[in-house]
């Protein structure tokens, strides 16, 4: 090791209990199918997990079109589109679907205050497969509130203000994001007739508030985040760690790691992702070692 740096590891890392629920269904898929076992899009948000799965022979292919009939799918983690399951059913495939429960159980939430007569907001990315497969499941079309908070204010007072209104949030939404929403509603008074559920994925907040605690020490002078790049909840802790540490660097590969990053008698702390594998965590400390 360079001189005396120091490495942390955060204590939440690798696999967050959903995303190792979708991956053992995935494998033992495989294993009772001989023919060949579709991915219809990435399981999960992280290259070197999918790619575990692909050299165990998994196919991954995006349009429900390029695949076989009366095969077997194992669909994505984030959750499933209603026109896409009507598809894949057409076409006779046995789906394994790994949805995880938490967004299934925002889905059953968002279902039952539409019936109840609120108009939905939705804290989250519109082209993420989770909000996707969440809006398949309303009838009316939600307020879909992005990254981009700039324009929040303005989409917010299109609203009329005698409607009731409801907020459930992607579950891998950052959580500084859905605190900056909570504070715009109290400004521009409309908590009074607005029920905010909190549906962030505890894991996800487990994660940002470790990281936090680590910052406010003030020793942390790199912080390095693996984890895909399109994944929402990685992106989460990248926004926590850019904010209060020196530096931070965000990288999806260990082999991404350059010598010239450090320096000696540095402490860097690794975080990860809740769709990176542990594996791909153990290989980065070796790396920067």
């Amino acid at each position: 090791m360079m001189n005396d740096m120091k490495i942390l590891i955060a204590k939440h890392i690798g696999f967050c209990p959903g995303v190792k629920r979708a991956y053992t269904m995935a494998i033992e898929a495989f294993d009772k199918n001989p023919q060949p076992v579709y991915l219809l899009g990435e399981l999960v948000h992280n290259h070197q997990a999918v790619k575990m799965l692909v050299e165990k022979g998994a196919r991954l292919e995006d349009e429900v079109e390029r695949i076989p009939d009366k095969i077997t799918v194992v669909t994505r983690s984030h959750g499933l589109e209603r026109k896409t399951r009507k598809k894949l059913l057409d076409k006779g495939i046995t789906i394994v679907d790994t949805t995880c429960p938490r967004v299934r159980k925002v889905q059953s939430l968002a279902g039952e205050l539409e019936k109840k007569g609120y108009t939905m907001i939705i804290l989250g990315d519109p082209n993420h497969a989770e909000i996707k497969a969440l809006i398949s499941e309303l009838s009316s079309k939600p307020l879909v509130l992005g990254k981009n908070s700039t324009d929040w204010g303005k989409k917010l007072n299109a609203l009329p203000e005698n409607k009731p209104l409801a907020v459930i949030e992607q579950t891998t939404f950052p959580q500084q994001q859905y605190l900056d929403f909570c504070r715009l509603l109290k400004e521009k008074n409309r908590t009074n007739r607005c029920l905010i559920y909190n549906t962030l994925c505890p894991e996800t907040e487990h994660r940002q508030n470790e990281l936090n605690s680590y910052l406010q020490t003030g020793k942390i002078d790199i912080v390095i985040i693996l984890g895909g790049k399109h994944s929402s909840n990685t992106r989460g802790l990248y926004l926590v760690a850019k904010d209060q540490a020196p530096r931070t660097i965000w990288i999806e590969d260990p082999n991404e790691v350059e010598k010239s990053w450090f320096q000696p008698n540095q402490t860097i702390l690794i975080v990860s992702g809740a769709s990176t594998p542990d594996c791909a965590v153990k290989e980065l400390v070796e790396k920067i070692q």
